[in-house]
Formats: structure tokens, sequence, C-alpha cells
């Protein structure tokens, strides 16, 4: 853990210490976190593969992202933990696959499409997927929409510049406390990180953005991806009613906080953002939405 610790040191002074922090609990918790962290009270919950798990403190973090006006644009984030499930492609999937992309059998950003590790990989990014753009079909994306993130530090940064640092700007402290949740749920520092990275013109939610990012952080010894995602928009494009339509919606269905207690397949109607508004909602039973 301490070569750990002074590798992440290395990083821009406010990620480098989030991050340190964040691999030194992590580190110091192997080989036996698994024991430490079933011991915690959300780990005790049943999980249902290939759903979403609830989580207190990353619902209510997820909350306070879900709408961010900066003055020109709106900042929509989500966090969500999702149970891996251990299915592989099916047959037909399968072909379809080798129809499309055949090189991705032998090589892809997820591994070779021709192991079962890649396929169950390529299976839960398209559930989680289909969950988080309800309306949108996920169904059939390819692996080569995907990238693997080698350098986490800038994963970490990124996330730190285009999401959490402007949230802690107003509520001090919630950098610190958003990348020790993150640990709580995901082992960032042995885990693999992974980007949506859709061709340009194939995928509204992205295209019809300034700024987007969707990253699975995905813990195969825990069981758990992780996504955090993030969209920028134009006040001005807001304004005008682009991309706020019920059949435009990018981040939609219900919030994790309310997983537990109905079926994920009703979602309320979307939350509008006043100009000049910044919401900060720690109601676990909204229906909170991010609007493409």
């Amino acid at each position: 853990w301490l070569k750990a610790l002074i590798g992440f040191c290395s990083l821009p002074f406010t990620a480098g210490i989030c991050f340190a922090r964040m691999a030194l609990v992590g580190q110091m918790m192997s080989p036996s976190s698994s024991t430490a962290t079933s011991s915690t009270p959300w780990e005790s919950r049943k999980k249902r593969p290939g759903s979403f798990i609830e989580h207190p403190q990353l619902t209510q973090l997820s909350a306070m992202l879900k709408a961010i006006d900066t003055g020109d644009r709106v900042i929509k984030g989500r966090l969500e933990l999702f149970s891996i499930t251990r299915r592989r492609l099916t047959q037909n999937q399968q072909s379809d696959l080798e129809r499309r992309s055949p090189s991705s059998l032998t090589d892809s950003p997820l591994g070779p499409l021709a192991t079962d590790s890649a396929q169950i990989l390529l299976t839960n990014l398209r559930v989680l997927m289909s969950l988080i753009f309800v309306n949108y079909d996920c169904t059939n994306l390819s692996p080569d929409e995907f990238e693997r993130c080698s350098d986490k530090h800038d994963v970490v940064n990124n996330v730190n510049r285009s999401l959490a640092d402007v949230i802690d700007r107003i509520h001090r402290g919630f950098l610190a406390e958003f990348w020790h949740v993150v640990q709580d749920v995901v082992d960032v520092a042995v885990c693999e990180v992974y980007a949506f990275r859709p061709t340009a013109g194939t995928f509204g939610p992205t295209d019809r953005s300034l700024m987007s990012f969707h990253y699975f952080f995905t813990d195969l010894e825990r069981g758990h991806i992780l996504f955090i995602g993030s969209v920028t928009k134009s006040r001005g494009s807001l304004r005008g009613g682009m991309g706020d339509s019920d059949s435009d919606v990018n981040f939609s269905g219900e919030s994790v906080s309310s997983a537990t207690s109905k079926e994920r397949g009703g979602s309320d109607a979307s939350s509008q953002l006043m100009e000049g508004e910044i919401a900060f909602s720690d109601d676990s039973d909204d229906a909170d939405r991010m609007l493409d």
C-alpha cells in the first residue's frame, strides 16, 4: 500500500490527495477487503444480479449532482451501483457480433469476445446502459463503443474537474466524501475502468451535449460496476426546449434511492430547473432524472 500511496501522490494536488487516501484505504483492507465490506449494512442486503444496488450515501451524492446551474450551462450527473450478472452473450447475440464486428472476437477494448470474461463484461455493460438510457436501444452496443481507461489518474481528474469539484466549491468537503463513498463500493486501486465512446452521430445523448462522460468502474471481485456519468448542456438549448422532451432522455428512470421500493419500469416526469437555480435534493424518494 505504501508504493500505491507514493504513486498516487504524483497526481495534481486536489485529485492526488483524494485518490491517495482512497487507494491507501483500499490497499490496507486487502486482501481481507471482502470480509471488511461484508459487514456494512448496505452490503448485507440482498442483491439481484443485473440490477441496481441501493447505497444510501451514493444516492445522496447522486441527488446533489442531478442538476447544477452554472449560469450559461447546466451540468447533470448520475451515480449508480450495479450488481454484476454472470450471463454471457446468447447464441444470436454472438452471431450478430461476428457479423458486425468480426475482429472483436480476437481483440476488443473489453478483451477477446471469444472468451467468457469479455462476453460477461459486454453483457453487463449493455444491461446497465439499458437501465440508464431507458429510451434508447442499448441491447446491441458494440465492444468497440467502449474504451478501457488505462490511466485512472486521468479519469479521476476528469470527474473532479467536470463534476465533483463544481459541487465542492459550494459544499466544502464534497470532493473527499465523493471518493470515500466510491471507494466504499468499488476498489478503485484494482478495478478496471471503461468509458463509453460511441461513434459521432450514433447516440443522441452524447451528440446533443456540450460535453459528457460515462465511466464504468468494474470491480469483479466485489461483483459491482459503479457508473459515474455527466452531461453538460448549454442553457440556451434547455431554454429552447432542445433535448428535454420525454423522447430525448439521457439519464432517465428512477434513482437508485427508490430501486428497492418500486420496479424501475415506470419513471416520473422530468424535473425542471429554473434559471438561476441550483438543485440539491436530499429527498430519497424523488425520481432523479438526468436529461440530455
